[in-house]
């Protein structure tokens, strides 16, 4: 694997006053570019926002709504644009690695929706990239900046629960994938890929490398889904803890209220999957914490971003850990294909 980005060729740029807000362009107008385009809006003194879409009647939606400088009919002049700095790319993951290359073109930076890519030897690509532009490349994978979940890692790792045994980790609703979710090739595989991958960085968080895994998915519910709408996976950890993941998008009935579990040698806890609760359970007794403030996450890690960014460094986490998710991700599919476990560290 390429070094980091921030070692060797990199040398990354800084920018404006770290006085000045950022002026940041969400390129794709879909749903989920209403989460960030939120998030920005709580940080309004230190980002200014932009909005492009394929169609400009929609970015001009956007940009009214949320109160941007700036809409574009297309990618490219979103780009070439003086006043914005850097793009938070929403586009579906076919488009990761041009969108990637489009920002290193101009100099911008880039905030990359997870997965960084389809493949493994496209991240590579996309890490490619922003090095030999010597530009700031941050994957936006929210799930270690929402408070909850940070909180449970660095309960865990202050020996709360003791040493991490088992996890288990069950994602299930129920929602068909439409449009280009539908289809295998522009997703890089099915709802692994998408959902699954937020997982596979809170079981690495909690129990450390995966060693080996396995996994298996039952006939898809969704007729015309060209990839998996449920999958399992069982991971063993070089420490000897055992996980499992449950995701699905096609469990009919399933209440919305779902937990991730983790229990050591001396209790368990537990965080909900929308980030409101911690709860820590000990023989000595138990503790809950709630949270109530961007629970998402969102807020905190367009912040960080935007401080790489100013500072001309890195982000924390770097592009690099994104593409380590994206090959257990791929691991477990050719577990999936083939039956049999795949092994990644011995």
């Amino acid at each position: 694997m390429a070094a980091p980005l921030g070692e060797g060729v990199l040398a990354v740029r800084a920018r404006s006053s770290s006085a000045d807000p950022l002026g940041l362009c969400i390129v794709g107008c879909g749903r989920f570019a209403t989460f960030h385009a939120a998030a920005a809006r709580r940080l309004r003194r230190r980002v200014r926002l932009a909005f492009a879409s394929r169609d400009l009647a929609r970015a001009e939606a956007y940009r009214r709504r949320f109160g941007g400088f700036a809409a574009f009919g297309s990618y490219e002049a979103a780009a070439a644009d003086p006043r914005v700095e850097g793009l938070l790319v929403c586009t579906p993951h076919h488009l990761h690695l041009p969108h990637t290359r489009l920002g290193a073109a101009h100099g911008k930076a880039v905030l990359l929706e997870k997965p960084i890519a389809r493949t493994v030897a496209e991240a590579d690509e996309v890490l490619a990239t922003a090095r030999a532009a010597g530009i700031v490349l941050m994957v936006a994978e929210n799930l270690p900046f929402m408070p909850a979940f940070a909180a449970a890692g660095a309960a865990i790792r202050a020996g709360a629960i003791g040493t991490v045994r088992q996890i288990v980790v069950s994602a299930r609703g129920f929602r068909a994938p439409r449009g280009w979710r539908s289809r295998r090739i522009e997703m890089g595989g099915g709802l692994l890929v998408d959902g699954g991958i937020h997982y596979v960085r809170l079981l690495q968080d909690w129990a450390g490398p995966v060693a080996w895994l396995t996994a298996t998915a039952p006939p898809n519910l969704f007729a015309g889904l060209e990839a998996e709408d449920t999958a399992f996976v069982l991971f063993r950890f070089r420490d000897g803890a055992v996980a499992t993941l449950v995701n699905s998008v096609a469990a009919p009935g399933v209440p919305s209220w779902q937990w991730a579990w983790a229990t050591g040698t001396g209790g368990s806890l537990g965080v909900d999957h929308r980030g409101r609760v911690l709860w820590i359970r000990r023989p000595s007794g138990q503790r809950l914490r709630v949270f109530l403030r961007d629970r998402r996450g969102l807020s905190a890690q367009l912040g960080a971003f935007v401080d790489a960014v100013r500072a001309g460094r890195p982000p924390d986490p770097g592009p690099e850990a994104a593409r380590a998710d994206l090959a257990i991700v791929e691991a477990a599919y050719r577990s999936l294909q083939s039956g049999a476990p795949v092994v990644l560290h011995s």
